[in-house]
């Protein structure tokens, strides 16, 4: 019998404390809670406060799963062909590779926490609020987010 190696294995950590707010979107603000280079690349967790009626254009993410925990407000998701609201305390997890958009369709800013697995994704965050809409197709190209459509609530304007 060979015996046992036991790797060093460390809890990722970050307090509230430290967290750094950025500006995304207009209105929008986001804090990287878990940054991939703490996970050795494996998740990137982030935290969004989504002012009401906005969210992100339809798109891909084809090298990575998506993972929302609603903490607060209510969103509308478009999944594939499947539309719902989702409320505080819902999951939803989004395959690669399954077309998505969500917006934030409650009267107040909502707040919700996006989980990605794997990570690696997380400096592409800190760069969205450089770029307008119009602007971010290349950068979000490069950061594994194929934009392939118009956000959640103009699609029925």
């Amino acid at each position: 019998m060979k015996p046992t190696t036991i790797t060093e294995a460390r809890a990722a950590v970050t307090y509230a404390k430290d967290l750094k707010w950025f500006d995304t979107m207009p209105g929008e603000q986001m804090t990287i809670r878990i940054h991939s280079n703490q996970t050795g690349g494996k998740v990137t967790v982030i935290e969004a406060r989504v002012p009401s009626l906005m969210g992100p254009p339809t798109h891909i993410h084809n090298e990575r799963e998506e993972i929302f925990e609603i903490l607060e407000g209510t969103f509308r998701f478009q999944c594939g062909e499947e539309e719902f609201d989702a409320a505080p305390g819902t999951s939803v997890v989004v395959p690669r590779g399954l077309p998505h958009a969500w917006a934030n369709v409650g009267p107040e800013t909502g707040r919700i926490l996006f989980t990605f697995a794997p990570g690696g994704i997380d400096d592409f965050f800190l760069e969205i609020g450089r770029y307008s809409l119009e602007e971010i197709g290349p950068l979000a190209e490069r950061n594994d987010t194929l934009i392939i459509g118009p956000p959640l609530l103009q699609q029925s304007r």
